[in-house]
């Protein structure tokens, strides 16, 4: 009975050392840094941070990489070591606000990039910028230094001050937020360093449909054998066979990658064959970090 108990244990203790070597950002909180910037959109951002759900979407674990103006959603599939980047695009305005050690980060992505952009952008629906003085309606072309340029559907080109944005309805824009444990007590305004759980985000305009990404190999319900179920799986096993099972693991995260950059290449080739317009044209004329 000692030995079983012993090869139980055993084995739990090798499923919990995978997981926190392959996935170490999913139980602990991440570090990330603020500091304001005022000249471009308000403040730079430094972190991997956990991100469980998009919306509400569940993610496979889950991760926003925030590099000082730009952000990438990541996500792993079932049976996979290597990210995929799910979305990506800079930050287009983002504050914070301090209480002692306590610091929330608050902001707005504008996403351009990432396999889910098809499901994300809706070409037929203009970008709306809502501002202390007025409101704008067209397309985001450009972000610089402090300001947006917003082109509108007669031509004409807006540059918006990022400091009188309000807020943004696109069906590319989402809000996100951080509530942050600062290390260090500091004055409202300056650069802060913490600690954060997870960050959300949330859609500004129309969140993408359940149903349309049901069938992406990305997400959990494709019908590949969930983590707990693999888990549960691998805790039964004994040391010996666990160390036979790991091969297999290992062989099928290549052939899962390279069926879910299959799938979206039919995907992108169905697109362009159709000639609908997904990622070109548009931003990433920052001229500062």
């Amino acid at each position: 009975m000692s030995s079983v108990f012993c090869r139980f244990r055993c084995s739990i203790f090798l499923v919990l050392l995978f997981e926190l070597a392959v996935f170490p950002f999913d139980a602990f909180g991440a570090e990330i840094s603020f500091c304001p910037q005022q000249s471009l959109n308000g403040g730079l951002i430094l972190g991997r941070i956990p991100i469980p759900r998009f919306g509400n979407i569940v993610l496979p674990h889950g991760r926003a990489y925030f590099k000082h103006n730009m952000v990438e959603v990541t996500a792993v599939p079932e049976y996979e070591f290597d990210r995929e980047e799910v979305l990506s695009g800079p930050i287009l305005k983002c504050w914070s606000n301090i209480s002692g050690k306590t610091a929330t980060i608050d902001g707005i992505a504008y996403f351009q990039e990432g396999e889910w952009i098809k499901y994300v952008d809706d070409e037929k629906l203009p970008d709306k910028v809502i501002t202390s003085h007025g409101n704008y309606s067209g397309q985001i072309t450009a972000m610089k230094n402090g300001f947006i340029v917003v082109k509108s559907e007669f031509g004409a080109s807006n540059q918006i001050s990022i400091a009188d944005i309000q807020r943004i309805v696109s069906p590319r824009a989402f809000a996100f937020s951080l509530s942050v444990e600062a290390f260090l007590s500091v004055p409202q305004g300056q650069p802060f360093y913490g600690e954060t759980k997870q960050v959300t985000m949330s859609p500004t305009f129309r969140m993408i449909a359940l149903s349309t990404i049901k069938n992406d190999p990305l997400m959990r319900s494709d019908g590949d054998v969930s983590s707990k179920k693999l888990t549960a799986l691998w805790v039964g096993l004994s040391g010996i066979e666990l160390a036979q099972f790991v091969p297999l693991a290992i062989l099928e995260g290549p052939i899962r990658r390279q069926y879910v950059r299959q799938y979206h290449s039919r995907i992108n080739q169905y697109e362009q064959d159709s000639n609908l317009q997904t990622t070109d044209g548009l931003l990433y004329n920052v001229s500062a970090y």
